[in-house]
């Protein structure tokens, strides 16, 4: 019985003129995309090698100097444009994409892209996680708003009841029609941004890149399930397509304009955190205190003569600062971390930013990329600095005073560059990138399954008269 009903509802759906409609935005909005990623993909891999050339010419020249000038140097690193952003570019352009750091300690991130009018940073692009978030959401509604209320005026729902068509049966073939029509949209638009991308810019269909397009897939049929869902339960509960209608653009306003955009206002009100700005003035009082009670002649220079003992009392003095200075800093930075976290799992009550979260870890891509590189990059200071204190361990002409700021009172001799340790980013493993969207996903197949069942209960009352 099921098979009989779903083919019917299926081919309803494929002959029907809104599905030839959605299928041309869908390809035409799918192949604008694939070629603006082109255009600009390669403007900003130009834009990364020019930085990453300066960043390491920089290296090459502090390490011929000496040893200390290479570990005391900040510099600031940047991420490297993501191959897979036509999937996803999780909204990179916003999030911090450098991190400042020197062989004493990570210090802290900003964004460096340098590509985006701050006026227009709302701005999305067309890749494939803003079509389906955007359209296909509404296309899922589309199918739906009208399933039971429309059929119920046109009368066809009553001849329908009328066979022994049990009403459980007949409301899921309208919804899984209704699902499979718009992934068939998607996954048209997916092969063919994936077809001019493989052959315009060059980029080879990997095992990973499938995965990866097999996760957002995934991703994308449990936004559109979800939608399709609440596009079933306006049809039931309202009595007319017109007030069907207006109740499922009420759910796509809320659930991909509104609820996904009050990120910042829900942030600020309900997990508020201290501002940047007396972030420092903490910092520049701890300053003040260790300073007043530093030893007389700690910031005394004389560099002719790296065993001067004035030069033990600025070390030992930059060291507290750098102490100081870090705790309120890391305290800070985890506090910003926690409140992004809290936001994220408040505005997963709409169904497209779970999709967004979702998709974001299936290309690897936006701030659980950023919190990875985060975390290596400490390990990676680690081992540059244990490299650094090896090196002036063995300098018996070194007075071995450690000092975070100053290449005064530590080895003056130089080291290869070529030996010291350099952060490569490491893409990030599948088992990462499902860890973070598992929370996401399970908050999705319960919305699906809840909203459906509602309807479902709604239905079996429903009058078709």
């Amino acid at each position: 019985m099921l098979k009989t009903v779903f083919k019917r509802e299926i081919l309803h759906n494929l002959y029907s003129l809104r599905f030839l409609l959605s299928l041309a935005l869908v390809l035409g909005v799918f192949a604008a995309g694939s070629f603006s990623f082109i255009g600009g993909r390669a403007v900003a891999l130009e834009k990364y090698r020019q930085t990453m050339a300066a960043f390491t010419e920089g290296m090459k020249k502090d390490a011929a100097a000496n040893a200390t000038t290479l570990a005391v140097t900040l510099r600031t690193l940047v991420l490297r444009p993501r191959d897979n952003a036509f999937m996803d570019d999780a909204k990179e352009k916003y999030l911090p994409n450098a991190v400042t750091f020197s062989a004493w300690n990570v210090f802290g991130f900003e964004n460096r892209s340098g590509s985006a009018n701050p006026f227009l940073k709302k701005f999305d692009e067309l890749n494939w996680s803003f079509i389906a978030a955007l359209i296909a959401s509404f296309v899922a509604l589309l199918f739906t708003f009208d399933a039971v209320s429309g059929e119920k005026e046109s009368r066809t729902l009553a001849l329908a009841l009328s066979n022994p068509v049990p009403r459980g049966t007949l409301l899921f073939a309208k919804y899984l029609s209704a699902v499979l029509s718009v992934m068939a949209l998607l996954l048209a638009g997916v092969l063919l941004s994936l077809l001019i991308i493989l052959v315009l810019d060059g980029t080879s269909l990997s095992p990973a890149l499938a995965v990866e397009a097999a996760g957002f897939m995934a991703a994308a049929t449990l936004l559109v399930s979800a939608m399709a869902a609440f596009g079933l339960l306006a049809s039931v509960v309202a009595p007319n397509s017109n007030v069907s209608l207006l109740l499922a653009l009420s759910f796509w306003l809320a659930f991909a304009v509104i609820i996904p955009n009050s990120s910042l206002a829900a942030a600020k009100t309900l997990f508020p955190i201290e501002s940047s700005e007396s972030v420092q003035k903490r910092i520049d009082a701890a300053f003040a205190d260790l300073n007043k009670s530093a030893p007389p002649g700690s910031w005394m220079q004389n560099s002719s003569n790296p065993f001067l003992p004035q030069h033990k009392l600025r070390a030992d003095l930059h060291m507290k600062r750098l102490r100081a200075e870090k705790a309120i800093r890391d305290d800070y930075d985890q506090a910003m971390f926690r409140q992004f976290e809290r936001t994220r799992l408040l505005t997963a009550l709409s169904p497209v930013s779970q999709f967004e979260y979702m998709a974001e870890a299936a290309a690897g891509g936006g701030y659980v990329r950023f919190r990875k590189a985060w975390s290596d990059l400490h390990a990676y200071q680690g081992r540059f600095l244990d490299f650094f204190l090896t090196l002036d361990a063995a300098d018996k002409d070194s007075p071995h005073w450690l000092n975070p700021r100053e290449n005064v009172s530590t080895t003056r001799k130089p080291t290869a560059f070529e030996k010291a340790p350099r952060f490569e980013e490491a893409r990030m493993s599948f088992a990462e990138r499902a860890a973070p969207a598992l929370k996401f996903l399970i908050i999705g197949v319960f919305y699906s399954c809840a909203v459906f069942l509602l309807t479902f209960v709604l239905f079996v009352r429903y009058d078709v008269r």
